[in-house]
């Protein structure tokens, strides 16, 4: 059974509000429980790549990393979601769990599953000295949420409210914000826990994994008008760019679910790596990257052939994937060692790689599971 999604969401709410930090635990698929240290490295802060900006929820430190993607230089690293303390000047309780990120536009969109709301920060606004500025806007969610998505012509974020994992009727449901007001507009109850958020190229369709499958809704009336069941716990979900295929990662089996849009149906499966997490697409839709946590691996898989072409070593638990825009580096997070790993795609050779947090020094991501990454071409006030 796959309960990372249980320790994502909980352990890091479970942080050391007076230090501002967290000792981090991580339950894998057997049930073994292995200490954020575990897998830490002396890693230089440094890599190759495209200009551009990198920003990395840390919902261990209730921060977010922005990095410079052609140095992997930390810019800054700021404290989300952290509501001021009454009668204080600044935000010292450290309360917030920023598990998923999202970005439209320049405005990032925060899952901050510990207070339930939505952080929304404009990276314009960024004040490199300072990790309280800008104030971020926090949107009243539903419950847990846990991830969230852009629609593709920027109206809209969606939020995976992921609800108490115990106890009956679900609190389960989707919160969709307008980007133009930073206001839930609509409230779509759920019979599950929905996890991760995927929407067609033409925003018509979206795609939610939760325990009891794939739902597919649409986004003009929100009804769910079909469910995908049998596909192991599923967590991950991407769609191709011609809209006629969706990817789901089904962490019981190791596999990837391959489901035809235009029937709902499953048509195939890829063996991949122990208890995937999230995957990315490339740009052409001729490539998938999936984040093996249990197997420190990386699976490519060619989508001409449905089967996986390469597998890339990547110790410290990698659950976080995402492609830079112009499709030339893989950013890896790992969710144990607290390291993002920069790779290749014409290669899949490393490229380079950083300890989150503290200006990348040794150690000094432990405890910090950099969950979720969104890169832009735009850089970092501060960047180089």
């Amino acid at each position: 059974m796959a309960l990372r999604h249980v320790i994502i969401a909980g352990a890091a709410a479970l942080a050391l509000a007076a230090a501002g930090t967290a000792t981090a635990l991580a339950v894998h698929g057997s049930g073994a429980v292995k200490p954020a240290a575990t897998n830490a490295r002396l890693i230089a802060a440094k890599c190759t790549g495209p200009a551009g900006a990198a920003y990395i929820a840390l919902p261990g430190y209730q921060a977010f990393d922005a990095v410079d993607t052609d140095s992997c230089k930390l810019v800054q690293q700021y404290n989300v979601g952290d509501r001021i303390v009454a009668g204080g000047i600044s935000d010292f309780n450290y309360d917030s769990t920023d598990e998923g990120i999202a970005m439209s536009g320049d405005t990032l969109y925060f899952a901050d599953t510990g207070n339930d709301t939505v952080a929304v920060i404009d990276t314009a606004d960024l004040v490199v000295s300072n990790y309280e500025l800008p104030t971020e806007t926090l949107i009243h969610v539903g419950f847990d949420p846990e991830s969230l998505a852009a629609t593709p012509d920027g109206s809209q974020v969606w939020v995976a409210d992921s609800g108490p994992q115990t106890g009956q009727p679900s609190l389960g449901a989707i919160s969709v914000i307008s980007t133009a007001t930073d206001t839930v507009t609509s409230t779509l109850p759920l019979p599950g826990d929905p996890r991760q958020i995927a929407f067609s190229p033409a925003g018509t369709t979206a795609y939610v994994t939760t325990g009891a499958g794939l739902l597919v809704i649409n986004t003009a009336t929100l009804q769910v008008v079909a469910t995908i069941n049998g596909l192991g716990n599923p967590e991950g979900v991407a769609v191709s760019p011609d809209g006629s295929t969706v990817y789901v990662t089904n962490t019981v089996r190791g596999l990837v679910d391959v489901i035809s849009a235009a029937t709902n149906t499953v048509t195939g499966t890829i063996k991949v790596g122990e208890l995937p997490w999230q995957l990315a697409i490339s740009a052409d839709g001729s490539t998938i990257y999936v984040a093996d946590g249990d197997s420190d691996a990386i699976s490519v898989i060619s989508t001409a052939s449905d089967t996986v072409t390469d597998t890339i070593p990547d110790a410290g638990d990698p659950v976080s994937v995402a492609l830079t825009p112009d499709g030339s580096r893989l950013w890896v997070g790992g969710l144990t060692s607290g390291i993002v790993s920069v790779f290749d795609t014409a290669t899949d050779g490393l490229v380079g790689s950083f300890n989150v947090g503290y200006g990348g020094k040794a150690n000094a991501g432990d405890g910090e599971e950099p969950t979720g990454i969104v890169l832009t071409t735009t850089l970092t006030a501060g960047g180089s």
